[in-house]
């Protein structure tokens, strides 16, 4: 049998395991609300987007193709440039005896 003093001491304990799982519990309420928010304004957002889609003229979808196509110019354009800087700045050190090794 138990004395007196052990079994205070498992009350103890086990009120701070219940205290440390009623905190836990508050935190996943937390999370729980946080997530959902998220969830509602991702869907907002997609009924949005999906009802622009379906609503679009063909002259929009033109005019957003012609946009793309004028995107993924000036990114090709700012990419070459971005390599060439790159390269001319490899022989300005290999030009002033910095080993490029």
């Amino acid at each position: 049998m138990s004395t007196i003093e052990e079994v205070k001491q498992q009350l103890k304990k086990a009120k701070q395991e219940l205290r440390e799982a009623r905190k836990e519990i508050e935190e996943l309420k937390i999370r729980e609300v946080l997530y959902l928010e998220r969830l509602d304004n991702w869907a907002e957002k997609n009924q949005y987007l999906n009802n622009k889609i379906s609503n679009m003229t063909m002259d929009e979808v033109a005019q957003m193709q012609k946009a793309k196509a004028e995107y993924n110019e000036k990114y090709l354009k700012d990419k070459e440039m971005a390599e060439a800087f790159d390269k001319q700045s490899q022989v300005k050190l290999d030009t002033l005896g910095v080993n490029n090794e």
